[in-house]
């Protein structure tokens, strides 16, 4: 080996060692493990940057943010999946935060309006802040209060499609941060979190109480430990754990599938949306693998769907035979103007309301119908600058955005420009 090959071998590996000797003191100051890896058990986990998204769910695409955090933040993580961390509700990064609870009689206002006591059991829904936080467009269900719990009440937003009470975020609730953004506490951070969550009540006693020194020697535990000294906190109360966590959320996204379910067989086979209901018991199913329980009720309503698309296919194709050969002219001259327009549009179908994709407890979505078949095309997003339920029942085309949704199985528009395609009843 020459000279030039030797030199260019030394360098190569001072290169190495160098690079690894500072790897290792990175490792150091971090910890032996990072949020990256799977964890089983409860830990507290600090924030690496600034304006970072908590979310309703693990999904940039399918769910939506509902608060902001900055470095230095501590939160208690529950459950790692796919480079995101499932954190609960609590500590003072969740302070500023708000959640929604639906006005009805599952929650009940106090007489002095500072606080909503459960009669029943009820969702809570983050707030969508990408869209200003509005009820309409704010629909993931992050926890679920039970009767008799208490929430304070921050005020009373009114909605077209309901209204909501804006309360402070409790312990039990949960939101989905990127693991990139976090790294385990310290010992420090982690005490630091512990007293964060003290009630309001004991924060006040504290403060009033609480002798103040210049300086002063580590205190027993369950002291406070730093300028006031010897105040005994009360331990944090008992938290759920992530599978009674994840029980209590299958059972609330059940229920929502039945409900759908009893609105759909009340309404006519040919224009039920069947296709959507029969999507999201798919998802259920394949999400309560390892609950039997769930799991075959779910089975069991995926094969009673499979029956009605089979009959309601049987339907639209008699219906567009029908079509064909009936020679009713509005029919065919809706039809034609369809066919000719949907060369010039995304999507060209009559407008209806959807009963799965209510803006409850799924969002808001319109259905586009085939107006010959009545089967369903598309979705259509509500947008700004369009009064879609002013154009139900007429036929539209639709100029936008289509795309499909992998987290709700279908395909959506979100349109730019809307035309009518025959006139408005009534002018």
């Amino acid at each position: 080996m020459d000279r030039e090959s030797k030199v260019g071998l030394l360098v190569a590996f001072a290169f190495i060692a160098a690079f690894a000797t500072q790897t290792e003191s990175v490792n150091a100051n971090q910890g032996a493990s990072s949020p990256a890896e799977s964890q089983s058990s409860t830990y507290f986990a600090t924030l690496t940057a600034d304006n970072v998204f908590v979310r309703s769910g693990p999904s940039v695409q399918s769910s939506y943010p509902f608060g902001k955090m900055d470095r230095g933040e501590v939160v208690r993580v529950v459950e790692e999946n796919f480079g995101w961390a499932r954190v609960q509700t609590a500590g003072r990064a969740f302070a500023d935060m708000n959640g929604f609870i639906p006005v009805d009689d599952r929650a009940q206002l106090s007489v002095d309006g500072a606080t909503i006591t459960a009669n029943a059991s009820t969702e809570l829904r983050a707030p969508n802040i990408n869209a200003a936080s509005t009820p309409n467009s704010s629909w993931k269900q992050i926890g679920r209060i039970e009767a008799g719990a208490t929430l304070a009440v921050i005020d009373r937003i009114d909605d077209e499609r309901g209204s909501v009470w804006s309360v402070r975020l409790p312990e039990m609730g949960e939101g989905w941060i990127n693991s990139n953004f976090l790294r385990r506490s310290t010992a420090a951070e982690a005490a630091a979190f512990d007293k964060a969550v003290v009630s309001e009540e004991v924060a006040l006693m504290t403060a009033e109480t609480a002798a103040i020194g210049s300086s002063s020697e580590p205190s027993e535990p369950g002291a406070v430990i730093g300028e006031i000294v010897e105040v005994e906190v009360q331990p944090a109360k008992p938290t759920k754990s992530p599978e009674q966590i994840a029980t209590e959320l299958r059972r609330a996204t059940f229920a929502d599938l039945e409900v759908a379910w009893l609105k759909i067989k009340g309404q006519p086979t040919a224009d039920a949306e069947v296709g959507a209901l029969y999507a999201r018991y798919i998802v259920f199913a394949a999400e309560s693998a390892n609950d039997p329980s769930f799991y075959a009720h779910a089975q069991s309503r995926i094969a009673q769907l499979e029956v009605q698309q089979e009959v309601q296919n049987k339907i639209f194709e008699l219906q567009a035979t029908k079509a064909r050969l009936t020679g009713e002219c509005e029919q065919i001259n809706d039809v034609a103007v369809a066919i000719e327009a949907r060369s010039e549009y995304t999507a060209v179908g009559v407008l209806n309301a959807s009963l799965i994709y209510d803006g409850v407890a799924l969002p808001l979505l319109f259905r586009l119908q085939d107006p010959s078949t009545g089967q369903t095309v598309s979705y259509v997003v509500p947008g700004d600058g369009f009064q879609l339920s002013t154009m139900l029942g007429t036929l539209i085309g639709i100029k936008g955005e289509k795309c499909y949704d992998d987290a709700l199985k279908l395909d959506m528009i979100t349109p730019k420009t809307i035309d009518y395609l025959t006139p408005r009843s009534g002018g």
